[in-house]
């Protein structure tokens, strides 16, 4: 179990923001010393599970972890009931689109598909994990989490992805009692500068959060009014999601 549990620190040490790491931070991510780390990365590499660049020394994740991620069974899990809502959703207000869950303290994307919009939005891959605090949807499972689940996330140390990220457990709690309150969640700059987002809860019957649909868009594009218009497709969606779940 001990060898299990190293293995999964490494793994999940690669991130979308640090998808390529040295050895030095891989361990330190991991809290491992060099020695282990550097053995378990070179098994984790003849299985196909992680590379290893020799030019720059940095190690990434491999196409192994595609092949053992294409063995999950869809079936009738919420993962697949969620897609065609997130496609709809993205065909009608031409935005990135995501269906996000909270898991094991962060916010992973489990469903995603990308608009018509002549930029669009690379963050957030599927699988990628965001914290709790920054974004429409991670803070849309926030404040709709149980109260006790809530106050230990915001009792941790949080950190700033933009300057424009609110970490202030104070201010967060007034900001997630707004999100429950008007049922939606707007965060602007706080996760890229010039981004936009705008999510809203799933909500199973007895007010279970399921997990929460957002868009995202450049900020000049989700205006008062594209807001406006995007949040109603959200709320149907929403409802239609919910009562498929």
């Amino acid at each position: 179990m001990r060898s299990v549990e190293r293995i999964l620190r490494i793994l999940r040490s690669f991130t979308q923001r640090t998808p390529q790491r040295s050895l030095t931070e891989v361990a330190e991510a991991a809290g491992l010393d060099l020695g282990t780390t550097r053995r378990m990365l070179l098994a984790l590499g003849e299985e196909g599970l992680v590379a290893h660049d020799a030019a720059t020394r940095l190690y990434r994740l491999d196409l192994g972890l595609l092949e053992l991620a294409g063995a999950v069974t869809e079936g009738g899990d919420l993962r697949s009931l969620a897609q065609p809502v997130v496609d709809a959703i993205a065909r009608e207000t031409g935005s990135t689109t995501f269906f996000g869950i909270h898991r094991q303290g962060e916010a992973l994307c489990l469903n995603r598909a990308d608009g018509n919009a002549v930029v669009l939005l690379r963050w957030w891959t599927l699988g990628g994990r965001m914290p709790l605090h920054c974004g429409a949807a991670p803070k849309t499972l926030l404040a709709f989490m149980p109260e006790a689940e809530a106050a230990r996330v915001l009792a941790r140390r949080l950190a700033p992805l933009t300057p424009r990220s609110e970490t202030d457990p104070e201010s967060l709690r007034k900001e997630l009692q707004r999100i429950r309150r008007q049922g939606h969640a707007l965060a602007v700059d706080d996760v890229v500068l010039g981004v936009t987002s705008l999510a809203v809860p799933v909500l199973a019957r007895g007010g279970h959060c399921l997990g929460a649909l957002a868009i995202t868009g450049l900020t000049a594009q989700l205006d008062a009014e594209a807001r406006r218009r995007h949040l109603e497709v959200l709320h149907a969606q929403a409802e239609r999601l919910a009562g498929a779940a």
